[in-house]
């Protein structure tokens, strides 16, 4: 009785965020992506989609190891995001549908996309495929050349050029020996799951995995960019993973967390899989190796900071049994959110003890973080410290990271390992997982480096054609000063867009001279100031990410 007492005082101070019903006039009216490709350039087989969730859109669920074996480990896994703007909680987040991110980038601030179909695919490279992004330029994958710069794919610019040119040396950036790539937002349509308004957020995603480096052959890597293109910050904003773990037979298993590896863990509850995996069934995990943030201050932002055991890049854990009650299945996007939080169903902390709802008063961060290996603290096999387990269930696990703030404009990425491993027993796949993880993050450095340059022209065809050697200048306007028509000449160094606009003291724009494509070369146009006030201005010449200005006194 005391310990529900006490449990009582706890959730007053657990604030139930509020959340509004969706309001259509903030979101767009895109379908729920299509697109879909398999990671499977290793041991791991690995379904991807473009909804943001992996593995699972309806049958089948593909999270396979060792590969071709139909042996699973994961039955669905999703990117939950929440955050509060104006005081208002809003979530983008789903378990197995219907989703919350739609194809596509955000093109204005604010503003639902105009077109999600074109973004509806996936963009695949693999490096060791001849004429798919190896070979001679004109032999480069669609994948390659229709790389979506415009939407801010990256690439590396190997002649420094403004624009992307894969026929002079450009390429994506590629991570890994395969890597899948796509771009979606939460601002497409309508959060059905969730029942809250949108963030506003863009998320471009890198799945990827090495075929090259033996250790990393049962790991595949999942990296997450996210941008507020809102033009209100998100305050309290929390970014995670669902994932539902299914170690073969979905109702034996047991989940975990090591503080230390920033590392949530499945694994199985006996040693013997029920005609699945069989006797010693594997574990596995998903290791956040990456938290950064574009203004810097998070703990990964600084290397010298960090703890030898890399436990900083994930601030909670959590779990929940499939079904429904205190500890099940989120209904909406206030329980997506709590979860992210700690905090059950009920509006109740996570607590130490039992299965971490009303077994003590002490709050914690962190579901099961004891070591079922050799029983010590709390943990599944281990729930009141005198040994005793609890029963097995179809559980779900979330690591997350948060609360931070994100101003309009602003970043932050994150990177995540799923790594399998399979030992003598379940308890030694435990072992092995956690030795496995600590490899991949001291690893980390160079797991996250994209394919060099020297790599990529091992492989294609060194006689490039010569890049046009065009200058890139606008002379001085004549006559200045001016009461009328006046010369603007200019040069382009690379065929594109142009646009060329006057601007007053006060840097509005007043005028237009030319907006429309053109050729690489000099060029020539007039503009007549007969029409402005007298005073100073400022002719802007922009074409490929350059710029250039002249000075221009009208007078009368």
């Amino acid at each position: 009785m005391r310990y529900a007492y006490h449990l009582l005082i706890l959730g007053l101070f657990c604030i139930q965020p509020a959340a509004a019903q969706t309001d259509p006039s903030l979101v767009g009216t895109c379908a729920t992506g299509t697109a879909e490709a398999y990671l499977d350039v290793n041991n791991v087989r690995a379904r991807i989609v473009n909804t943001g969730g992996l593995f699972y859109r309806g049958s089948p669920d593909v999270y396979e190891v060792p590969k071709g074996t139909g042996l699973k480990v994961i039955f669905a896994d999703g990117l939950w995001v929440g955050g509060m703007i104006n005081d208002e909680l809003r979530v983008a987040g789903a378990t197995y549908g219907p989703y919350e991110f739609w194809p596509g980038p955000i093109e204005t601030a604010g503003i639902p996309p105009t077109d999600c179909l074109s973004y509806d695919r996936i963009w695949s490279f693999n490096r060791f495929d001849e004429g798919v992004i190896l070979g001679k330029p004109a032999a480069f994958s669609i994948d390659i050349l229709e790389w979506p710069v415009e939407a801010g794919a990256p690439f590396v610019n190997v002649y420094g050029g403004p624009e992307y040119e894969p026929a002079f040396g450009d390429y994506p950036f590629i991570l890994g020996t395969q890597m899948h790539w796509w771009i979606m937002n939460d601002l497409g349509n309508i959060h059905e799951r969730g029942s809250t308004n949108p963030l506003g957020i863009e998320v471009q995603v890198s799945a990827f995995a090495f075929d090259d480096i033996p250790l990393l052959e049962n790991v595949t890597f999942y990296r997450y960019h996210i941008t507020n293109k809102n033009v209100l910050p998100i305050h309290d904003m929390r970014v995670g993973k669902f994932a539902d773990v299914d170690l073969g037979a979905g109702f034996d298993d047991y989940v975990a967390t090591d503080t230390t590896l920033s590392l949530v863990y499945g694994y199985n509850a006996d040693d013997d899989d029920d005609g699945n995996y069989g006797t010693a069934p594997p574990a596995i995990g998903i290791a956040t190796i990456e938290a950064s943030h574009s203004r810097g201050g998070f703990p990964s932002d600084n290397p010298s900071d960090r703890p030898a055991d890399y436990g900083d890049f994930m601030t909670n854990s959590m779990y929940y049994s499939g079904g429904g009650g205190n500890v099940g299945d989120p209904g909406n996007g206030v329980d997506i959110y709590n979860y992210l939080r700690n905090i059950w169903k009920n509006g109740m902390p996570l607590t130490i003890g039992g299965n971490g709802l009303g077994f003590s008063q002490v709050r914690t961060k962190y579901m099961f973080p004891g070591d079922p290996t050799t029983s010590s603290f709390w943990s599944e096999l281990n729930v009141d410290n005198l040994g005793m387990p609890v029963p097995p269930a179809d559980r779900r696990m979330i690591s997350s990271y948060g609360p931070f703030d994100l101003d309009p404009g602003d970043s932050v990425t994150f990177t995540y390992a799923y790594v399998w491993a399979r030992g003598a027993s379940n308890l030694d796949s435990i072992t092995k997982l956690k030795e496995l993880t600590r490899i991949v993050h001291v690893a980390k450095e160079s797991i996250l480096q994209p394919l060099p340059e020297d790599y990529w022209f091992k492989f294609i065809d060194r006689n490039l054609p010569e890049r046009p050697q065009q200058s890139f200048w606008m002379d001085p306007v004549f006559p200045n000063p001016s009461n009328g028509p006046v010369a603007v000449k200019y040069s382009l160094s690379l065929d594109g867009n142009v646009e060329i606009a006057v601007f007053d003291v006060l840097s509005r724009k007043v005028a237009s001279v030319m907006s429309g494509v053109q050729v690489a070369g000099p060029h020539e146009t007039q503009f007549n100031t007969s029409d402005l006030p007298p005073g100073v201005y400022t002719i802007r010449l922009k074409s490929n990410r350059q710029t250039s200005t002249q000075l221009l006194t009208v007078v009368r």
